[in-house]
């Protein structure tokens, strides 16, 4: 029997970063104000009260901000995949965004590597933004 792992909960504040992922894009948010990138809070950045928000592509290339090595996996449906890496990664537009990176060989990752942004499709169609070292 296989076990399907959780998805994310798609809301409007999140709708369009999912949506485009599925198009093989990266979305983040933009405060037009404070001229910053922001995924995909509000209370992430100074532009709490801004109306002067929009949603804008990013190049999706980025440094390794902080990671960690998950070895005991969050559940059932991930006891295959560990050990795997969950890392804060600092896009060259200056957003902060946590995902899976994937490489073949966890020793070697360390913080400040630069990434770039994949998209894994789901065997439901879902996709899922992951970052690979830039090689």
């Amino acid at each position: 029997m296989e076990i399907k792992k959780p998805r994310p909960t798609i809301d409007p504040d999140s709708k369009i970063y999912w949506d485009a992922a599925n198009d093989n894009k990266l979305m983040v948010q933009y405060s037009i104000e404070t001229k910053e990138y922001f995924l995909y809070s509000k209370q992430l950045t100074n532009a709490t009260d801004s109306k002067n928000i929009e949603w804008r592509q990013v190049s999706g290339k980025g440094k390794i901000y902080s990671f960690t090595i998950v070895y005991a996996p969050a559940g059932p449906a991930f006891t295959d995949d560990t050990p795997y890496i969950v890392a804060s990664i600092e896009l060259d537009e200056g957003a902060r965004i946590i995902s899976n990176l994937l490489t073949d060989d966890i020793e070697k990752v360390s913080i400040g590597d630069h990434v770039k942004v994949i998209f894994e499709k789901q065997n439901d169609g879902f996709t899922i933004p992951k970052f690979e070292l830039e090689k």
